[in-house]
């Protein structure tokens, strides 16, 4: 069994109307706790992307300072 976190979290009262909101539209099938988990796992993923653009920014603008020099 993977190991979990417990995290409490203070939430904006518009968000979490919101939530509930999306969580009676899918027929109340999915947890709450399962909708901040997927959101977690899209923010981690679009940060991973923004941080290997950065990178790749970083590698071109290195090689043609050297180009430069």
């Amino acid at each position: 069994m993977k190991p979990k976190h417990d995290y409490l979290a203070k939430i904006d009262y518009e968000l979490w109307i919101d939530i509930n909101r999306v969580k009676e539209l899918d027929g109340g099938v999915t947890s709450i706790n399962s909708l901040v988990n997927e959101g977690l796992k899209l923010v981690r993923n679009r940060k991973m992307q923004e941080l290997t653009m950065q990178r790749k920014q970083r590698k071109s603008l290195r090689s043609i300072e050297y180009v430069i020099k």
